[in-house]
């Protein structure tokens, strides 16, 4: 059994980290402003490099703003943020999302992977067909929770390939970390089968032409993952 390398984080990661999750949890609130940072830094036993390090991080990903001879404040995140914050929300919340993020994410996945399944089906190529294929095998053979979702994640990544669109595949590696933990939740509550299922449908669809079932196949994979990662009854392999 091969083992990964242990690294320790940076003492700039850990500040992210902290100053991250007290920002997370409501302990530093939205307009407080942080101390200065060779105040912070001799609290809490780093140089004042680490700390500009880690606030110059923070600010890249939404989490406080730095306002030139006034400070750096605690910023709306949810208002001010980008997919590094959205990231660091999963992350903090072991993958577990607010309902209502969870609805405006899979009202978005419809809107896009029923247009790249549509291309998909359209434009691909014998290439493309035979990698998503390969990439259903896997899935197929394997009962490794880290293998489950990383293929399957990556299916993802080759039908927006497939879909001959530029933006697409850019855009579904953007939000990799949200199919990586929506997928994971549905595998934990529920069976491979009926996914491995789904996407032999899709492929089917795909190499049929058939931009329309296409299209449809996947909304009702959608539809069904919704309802798993939110907690309700799933609709029956017959469904979708």
């Amino acid at each position: 059994m091969p083992f990964r390398k242990l690294e320790a984080p940076s003492l700039k990661e850990l500040f992210v980290r902290e100053l991250r999750e007290d920002i997370l949890s409501g302990e530093l609130a939205v307009g407080v402003r942080l101390p200065p940072e060779r105040e912070l830094a001799l609290a809490m036993g780093v140089s004042r490099a680490v700390i500009n390090g880690g606030i110059r991080e923070l600010a890249r990903t939404g989490f406080v703003e730095i306002i030139p001879r006034r400070g750096t404040f605690v910023a709306d995140y949810k208002r001010h943020g980008r997919m590094e914050t959205l990231t660091a929300v999963i992350e903090y919340n072991n993958g577990h999302l607010d309902p209502v993020i969870l609805d405006s994410i899979y009202e978005m996945r419809t809107v896009i992977e029923r247009h790249l399944a549509e291309l998909a089906a359209r434009r691909h190529s014998a290439e493309d067909l035979a990698e998503l294929r390969d990439q259903l095998e896997i899935i197929a053979a394997s009962d490794d929770m880290e293998v489950l979702v990383e293929a399957t994640t990556e299916f993802y990544h080759l039908l927006a390939l497939a879909s001959g669109n530029i933006i697409y595949p850019l855009n579904m590696q953007a939000y990799r970390p949200l199919y990586l933990a929506m997928f994971r939740r549905v595998y934990e509550r529920s069976s491979k089968a009926e996914r491995v299922a789904q996407l032999t449908v899709l492929c089917e669809c795909l190499e049929a032409g058939n931009a329309e079932a296409a299209a449809d196949t996947v909304s009702a994979i959608i539809e069904w993952g919704r309802g798993i990662v939110l907690g309700g009854g799933p609709p029956t392999t017959a469904d979708v």
